[in-house]
C-alpha cells in the first residue's frame, strides 16, 4: 500500500485502486480504479540477420566476395581461364580498401588481376567489361595488369606469374557439422 495524503494506493491484478474521501462528498468513500501505467515496450531493433561470408575452401571472404590466391604460376589468359573453371574471375578491384585488403594477401609473389587493354595507347578495362577508374596508378607498359609490393604494374601477358580470382560470395549455410554448430550459436 502507498499513501499519498488522505488517499491511499493497493495494487492490485495490474490496477492501482484509490480509496479515500472526496473533497465535495466528505462522508462517501469513493473507489476509483486506475489502470497501472504500464511502461510501453521499446520498438526492439529490427534483427539483422548477418550470415557468414561462405567461400570454398582455400578461398578468403571479403566484402561480399570470394578470393583465391593461386600458388601456382600460369600466363594471363590461362589464369583467367583458371578462375572461370571455379565460377570466378581474375579479381576486380571496385575500391582502394578492397586493394588494400588484396595488397595484405598476396604475400611475396606476384599476382595477375582482371585488368588488361588491346593495345598500348587503349584504355585499361576489367574483365567484368567496365572500364578502369584509375583508383591507381598502373607502372609499366604491358597490356595485362599484376600486384606486386609497389601496388599495381603492368608486363607482357604472355609472363607467368600466380594470379588472384574473386567473384560474389555464395552463402549456401554451413559446410559441415562444426560450422553449423558455430553459426547456430551466433545468431543468439
Amino acid at each position: 500500500m502507498v499513501t499519498l495524503g488522505s488517499f491511499a494506493l493497493f495494487p492490485s491484478d495490474g490496477y492501482l485502486h484509490l480509496w479515500g474521501r472526496m473533497s465535495s462528498y466528505s462522508s462517501i468513500a469513493s473507489s476509483i480504479s486506475v489502470l497501472v501505467s504500464q511502461p510501453q515496450p521499446q520498438p526492439q531493433p529490427q534483427l539483422q540477420l548477418q550470415l557468414p561470408d561462405w567461400c570454398p575452401d582455400d578461398w578468403i571472404g571479403y566484402q561480399g566476395k570470394c578470393y583465391f590466391f593461386s600458388e601456382f604460376e600460369k600466363n594471363w589468359t590461362n589464369s583467367q581461364n583458371n578462375c572461370s573453371v571455379f565460377g570466378a574471375s581474375l579479381a576486380v578491384i571496385d575500391s582502394n580498401q578492397e586493394m588494400a585488403f588484396m595488397m595484405r594477401y598476396q604475400g611475396i609473389s606476384e599476382h595477375w588481376i582482371g585488368l588488361q587493354r588491346e593495345q598500348e595507347m587503349q584504355s585499361w578495362k576489367w574483365v567484368n567489361g567496365s572500364d578502369f577508374n584509375n583508383t591507381f596508378p598502373i607502372r609499366g607498359g604491358g597490356n595485362c595488369a599484376y600486384l606486386n609490393d609497389n601496388g599495381v604494374s603492368s608486363s607482357r601477358c604472355t609472363t607467368d606469374r600466380n594470379w588472384v580470382c574473386s567473384k560474389p560470395v555464395a552463402c549456401t549455410g554451413p559446410k559441415n557439422a562444426t560450422e553449423k554448430s558455430w553459426w547456430l550459436k551466433s545468431l543468439w
